[in-house]
């Protein structure tokens, strides 16, 4: 039978596939006929199709947690999984056009809220094909939109953030009360980590500057390590980076400058474990993991799934760091944490609130 492969999924692909040292090849797409149409063979595969973010698999934060559920997932059940990586927001629509023209695909997957507006579309073209997305909220009758409370993803990490820069017996720590945050895109989920971040910061502290910058790009760790070396010059003495792949040049400069940068989205402490105290982190992976499960058992249900600190699915990690938080700092986070799991602490919904959400709280 012969085959078609995408055209926007070429060398590159091939090569990534390579360096990254898994065994699912890029994705070749059948054409679509009535002779391999068939949906009910009885040895049939699972087939699972990967729509990854703009910044590609390697980059150490959100694509590769979600391809390593996936890859769980395969190795357990035997499903069949395929993958893209576009290079630009325009390619989502045509490649996630492409799976559903397939037909063979049990489950397209995207892990990105950059092709929320595509899939809008796709969806309704292919009403029988099963969709997911991560990160955004698509309301269609077969589509499962994948979501977390980024508030309380960060909220934790700048109270953390908030008790160590005024404590100067840490090492590294100035007398200026300064952190900052790092986000990729002016987006309303980064915005939403920009609120969690600075509560949590000036909850510990009210009088704790919190800067922000944002990079414009996940996958330019050039300019997000300028942006850091630009906040550690106005005594930042810590930075949260929630940037995915640009994340990585803040990581980059604050070992440079020896101060402290926090990992995003996955647990990023080993990469320089001297400078990264801990990780705003998410259970991306397993909740991957989860969506094949589902489908293999005949489980899947469409409609919105959020989680937040009290499902487990957003955390607070210091494992793999060998910065030296004192325990006291530490309780205290776990103190917050119990508030808000309890829902005695409901955190403001944006940055203009806080203010005012800090009067009612304290």
């Amino acid at each position: 039978m012969s085959k078609k492969v995408i055209s926007l999924v070429l060398i590159g692909l091939l090569m990534l596939s390579l360096l990254v040292g898994c065994n699912t090849k890029p994705v070749e797409f059948e054409e679509n006929n009535e002779s391999n149409n068939v949906a009910g063979e009885n040895d049939k595969k699972v087939k699972i199709g990967l729509v990854v973010g703009t910044g590609g698999l390697g980059d150490q934060n959100f694509n590769d947690i979600a391809y390593s559920g996936l890859k769980k997932a395969e190795a357990e059940f035997g499903i069949t999984l395929d993958y893209v990586e576009p290079q630009s927001i325009s390619d989502f629509e045509t490649l996630i056009t492409q799976f559903a023209e397939d037909g063979s695909y049990d489950l397209i997957t995207i892990v990105t809220n950059q092709a929320s507006t595509a899939l809008e579309k796709v969806a309704v073209q292919f009403p029988e094909q099963k969709f997911s997305i991560v990160d955004a909220q698509v309301d269609a009758p077969n589509v499962k939109s994948i979501l977390k409370d980024f508030t309380q993803m960060t909220f934790l990490n700048g109270v953390l953030a908030g008790l160590m820069t005024t404590d100067t017996s840490i090492e590294k720590i100035n007398e200026e009360k300064v952190v900052g945050i790092i986000t990729g895109t002016d987006i309303p989920n980064m915005r939403a980590a920009i609120t969690g971040f600075t509560a949590g910061a000036k909850y510990a502290n009210p009088e704790v500057e919190v800067l922000t910058g944002t990079v414009g790009s996940f996958g330019d760790p050039a300019r997000g390590k300028e942006l850091a070396k630009s906040m550690y010059g106005r005594k930042a003495d810590m930075i949260l980076q929630f940037a995915g792949g640009s994340g990585l040049g803040v990581i980059n400069e604050a070992e440079e400058v020896d101060l402290y940068a926090f990992g995003g989205a996955s647990n990023q402490n080993a990469i320089a474990p001297k400078n990264v105290p801990a990780s705003s982190t998410e259970n991306l992976a397993n909740r991957m993991y989860t969506e094949v499960k589902l489908i293999v058992e005949n489980n899947w249900n469409p409609g919105p799934e959020v989680g937040g600190l009290k499902e487990g699915a957003v955390d607070l990690e210091y494992e793999g760091s060998e910065v030296e938080v004192p325990q006291s700092i530490k309780d205290e986070v776990e103190k917050i944490r119990q508030l808000v799991i309890d829902g005695e602490l409901e955190l403001p919904k944006s940055v203009e609130e806080i203010d005012n959400w800090l009067k009612e709280v304290k």
